[in-house]
């Protein structure tokens, strides 16, 4: 009986490392425009949906606490009505609101950087094999970043750049890249596509934000 192949690595296994990539900067602008935080909030779940399918492991405390962290620095400067003053510390509207456009922001920007950008990815050209080259190592010292010993950092971190050095450079059969993308992925990617930029388009069709800045 053949086993299933596991739902989380349908865009792995469906879409090229370019078309992933091309992907992403088609959904940069539609994100990077969008200034209601509601709807950012919900494309920043479709960049996360995104890299499930492709097969990313995700991980929401690092989410958490990057967006913690920016939106406790903004509400140090408070601007606007105040909402709440818990411990005598005023949560202004104002500052909420620009805490979490940056917080989204960066969020989003980096689930999204996660899910187009693939080791296997080729640009042609010297410059091209030097950027994927890059990008390959990149991806084994943060495949090995748990071997990183908070008591000896620069002594682990120097042992994982020397296995990682040792363990050569890229083989032509270990870029497990799809050399096309098949009508399944093209069409979730298409979907991803509309879907965030109807977002966009509802924005101005619809200029009253749901919530935003």
């Amino acid at each position: 009986m053949a086993r299933r192949e596991p739902g989380s690595a349908l865009l792995q296994k469906n879409a090229s490392a370019r078309v992933l990539f091309i992907t992403g900067a088609l959904l940069f602008p539609s994100f990077l425009l969008q200034q209601d935080i509601a709807i950012r909030a919900m494309q920043i779940m479709l960049f996360l949906l995104l890299n499930v399918l492709s097969g990313r492991k995700i991980r929401f405390l690092q989410y958490l606490v990057v967006s913690a962290g920016i939106v406790v620095f903004n509400l140090v400067i408070p601007t606007g009505r105040v909402l709440v003053s818990p411990l005598g510390l005023a949560v202004t509207e104002g500052a909420l609101k620009s805490g979490l456009l940056k917080a989204t922001a960066m969020t989003g920007l980096i689930a999204l950087s996660q899910f187009s950008i693939r080791a296997e990815l080729r640009f042609p050209g010297r410059v091209g094999g030097l950027i994927g080259r890059s990008l390959f190592y990149f991806e084994r010292i943060m495949g090995g970043r748990r071997k990183i010993n908070r008591k000896d950092i620069i002594g682990s971190v120097d042992a994982l750049l020397l296995e990682v050095q040792g363990a050569g450079p890229m083989q032509e059969g270990e870029e497990n890249d799809p050399d096309r993308t098949t009508p399944v992925g093209l069409a979730i990617l298409l979907v991803s596509l509309v879907a965030s930029w109807g977002a966009y388009a509802f924005t101005i069709v619809h200029p009253h934000p749901i919530w935003g800045g």
